[in-house]
């Protein structure tokens, strides 16, 4: 019988159709990728992918059969979540939590505190990723949960809101814009925004913007990071739209950007806690996404305008 390790190497290459990705979200070389999966060939005795300089397909019979091995693997999750449910006390061990690049860190570093203290023995490993990979790892038992920037929609994943984010206009500090402290969308007109790349959400985001305003996104330089994109700003090669979150843990504390609200129609995110529907964990998911959103509720009290001022 094929190995759970063989079945879980064939889905994610399943997904990628790409050797090199695959195995750099295995964590293994491309190498032993290749011989796993020619040895689960030669075990099934049939091919499952069809190979050429040019591209990876799976064949009918190997999609079939991914689909099958995901199912397995979701089965075998499940099991061990059970197991570890009924060890007592819940999250005891450690957390595989699943988180897009561009909230993951900031929205935990306002939690953990209040996580620590609601569970003492939780450990958290955070691996971040693009959302579509994220959700597939969900699925495959990767991850336990997941910090998703919205709601991916389907069926089997349950959901919880976290929160709801502004996104604010992040800019030179001498920019004429700058002098304002709130921003009127109209006099984005020409200016050049910068923004992450065309795979996160934040993207879809600031192109709308630019559309509604006359503004121009920037296509030449697009960030990897939202850290990226804000350095960018402070060389002068543009203004970018960055979560409120991210701002407060990172440009109120600059000297060569500002960041100011916009007067109406601001962007907004949604961010959200995504599990396994039919996780036998999911009344504890439930209690650690209300520990989340209320650290960030109390957050938003402490450090809000009426706060400072």
């Amino acid at each position: 019988m094929p190995s759970l390790q063989q079945l879980r190497y064939l889905t994610v290459l399943a997904e990628t159709l790409n050797f090199s990705r695959a195995a750099e979200r295995l964590n293994v070389t491309q190498p032993t990728l290749s011989m796993q999966i020619r040895a689960l060939e030669e075990r099934l005795g049939t091919p499952l992918f069809e190979r050429s300089r040019a591209r990876v397909l799976l064949t009918p019979l190997g999609a079939e059969i991914a689909r099958r091995a995901r199912e397995v693997l979701r089965e075998v999750e499940t099991i061990r979540e059970i197991a570890r449910a009924g060890e007592g006390e819940p999250f005891t061990g450690v957390l595989r939590l699943g988180a897009v690049q561009t909230i993951g860190a900031y929205l935990l570093s306002v939690a953990m505190p209040s996580l620590r203290e609601t569970f003492p023995g939780l450990r958290i490993h955070v691996r971040e990723d693009r959302p579509e990979a994220l959700i597939a790892q969900l699925s495959e038992g990767t991850h336990d949960a997941l910090i998703l920037t919205e709601d991916p929609g389907r069926a089997e994943i349950a959901v919880w809101r976290l929160l709801d984010e502004e996104l604010q206009l992040v800019l030179p500090a001498d920019h004429p814009l700058a002098a304002h402290p709130v921003i009127e969308p109209a006099a984005l007109r020409g200016e050049t925004v910068l923004t992450m790349d065309a795979a996160q959400g934040l993207h879809r985001q600031t192109e709308a913007l630019c559309r509604a305003t006359g503004a121009h996104l920037a296509r030449d330089y697009e960030g990897t990071t939202l850290d990226t994109v804000r350095q960018m700003v402070a060389t002068g090669l543009g203004v970018a739209l960055l979560p409120a979150l991210y701002v407060r843990s990172e440009v109120l504390r600059e000297t060569l950007v500002v960041a100011r609200p916009l007067s109406r129609a601001a962007p907004r995110r949604t961010v959200v806690w995504a599990t396994r529907r039919d996780s036998p964990r999911h009344g504890d998911f439930a209690r650690l996404a209300g520990v989340i959103a209320a650290s960030v509720r109390d957050y938003d009290r402490a450090s809000g305008p009426e706060a400072q001022g």
